[in-house]
């Protein structure tokens, strides 16, 4: 709680002697960000197997289906119109009593092309590659007549595209910088569907012209169905995020 309060109290002492400053007065050359994510995840999936079983992660195999997730990105976007990200979701380890377990490992390169900019609105498309290692375990889990026991762990890389969009209120008057943004990723090829989409509103605090303290939180889908040597994954994970970053 004491640190809670440190950290208001000090947002608030930058909005008082930084009224003057604006967030977006930055170097339109280079702007480069780095933060951290929380994110409170609902786990959704099953396995399905080559007969058509569905084997549940959560109501079958057990697996807690709330989990705290956190993610550490960074960017730099160069003459306005080209960022270029980066994404870690370093281990989610989801584990059950039975000694079952899923895990995850995520890393994902990406590219935005901001093709419309105005002193309000930012809209483009963006391109992204994302490896993800899904490690499965499970032991002695009865469905339908049959028990199933089984380790299978794979690793996907999977291109993606979409559009993302940013609304910018300008206030003169106030020197923090609110915004509503939107980003939507889809694959769909083979034997591999993969779609995602969150939504949030942040504001930016200046500490001076050239840094930035962002802080935002919204909600994001992640949904992904691909098919490995010993079953079917079909996965969705949702939740509410809040994200932490510095610009500068």
């Amino acid at each position: 709680m004491k640190k809670v309060f440190v950290t208001a109290w000090l947002t608030i002492l930058c909005f008082l002697l930084l009224a003057n400053v604006h967030a977006w007065e930055v170097p339109t050359y280079v702007r480069m960000n780095g933060g951290a994510r929380m994110w409170f995840t609902t786990l959704q999936g099953d396995l399905l197997q080559p007969d058509r079983t569905k084997v549940d992660l959560v109501d079958n195999v057990g697996i807690p289906k709330d989990k705290l997730v956190w993610e550490f990105f960074g960017s730099a976007r160069f003459w306005n119109i080209h960022v270029f990200r980066f994404r870690a979701e370093p281990l989610t380890s989801y584990e059950a009593r039975n000694d079952s377990f899923f895990k995850i490992r995520n890393f994902r390169a990406g590219y935005d092309l901001d093709f419309f900019m105005s002193p309000q609105l930012l809209f483009g498309a963006n391109a992204d590659v994302s490896v993800t290692e899904f490690d499965t375990d499970i032991q002695n889990i009865p469905v339908g007549g049959n028990v199933y026991t089984y380790h299978d762990n794979q690793t996907l890389t999977t291109p993606l595209l979409g559009l993302h969009g940013t609304f910018y209120p300008i206030l003169d008057d106030i020197a923090l910088r609110p915004n509503i943004s939107s980003r939507v990723n889809w694959w769909n090829y083979a034997d591999r569907e993969n779609w995602e989409w969150e939504v949030a509103g942040g504001v930016d605090v200046p500490i001076n012209k050239l840094w930035t303290w962002t802080v935002s939180g919204g909600y994001r889908f992640w949904h992904t169905k691909f098919k490995r040597e010993r079953d079917t994954l079909d996965v969705n994970r949702m939740g509410f995020f809040i994200d932490a970053a510095l610009l500068f």
